[in-house]
């Protein structure tokens, strides 16, 4: 009885093909390298919860930024997602802050407009005639 149970875990151990092993060894370098890397990412099932409060300063701290150049950089599922979420969490930053400088912009024209100086304006219309004739004669002469 306690053979035939043993043949039953023998049979769910995975056994080695020696052609296999042969055809491995024979392999270049390089593509002993790419065979790895797609046994890593068969093998990647790890998964990474991006929403996760506990790790946002990843997104925002220069400390924890990821270098794909780096030798030791895994492309892994969960490193792309990371970089996605650091690049979508990017974007909606910038579109926050122009929408904000929009918002600052709009009342600060306005509140320019009621309190320029008619004696500034006259200031700076002369300075800019003054740079306009400066730069043509600066032409002529180049000519």
């Amino acid at each position: 009885m306690a053979l035939l149970v043993m043949d039953e875990e023998e049979d769910s151990k995975t056994h080695f093909n020696y052609d296999k092993i042969v055809e491995h060894q024979n392999l270049s370098k390089k593509k002993k390298k790419k065979l790895m890397k797609k046994k890593e990412l068969l093998e990647d099932d790890f998964e990474v919860n991006v929403s996760d409060t506990r790790f946002q300063v990843m997104y925002t701290s220069h400390l924890f930024n990821l270098d794909p150049s780096d030798p030791n950089f895994k492309k892994t599922k969960a490193m792309e997602k990371i970089l996605e979420e650091k690049a979508r969490q990017r974007e909606q930053k910038e579109q926050e802050l122009s929408q904000a400088v929009k918002r600052e912009q709009e009342p600060a024209k306005s509140s320019q407009k009621k309190l320029v100086d008619p004696a500034l304006s006259v200031l700076v219309k002369s300075v800019k005639s003054k740079t306009e004739q400066f730069q043509a004669r600066k032409r002529q002469r180049v000519k």
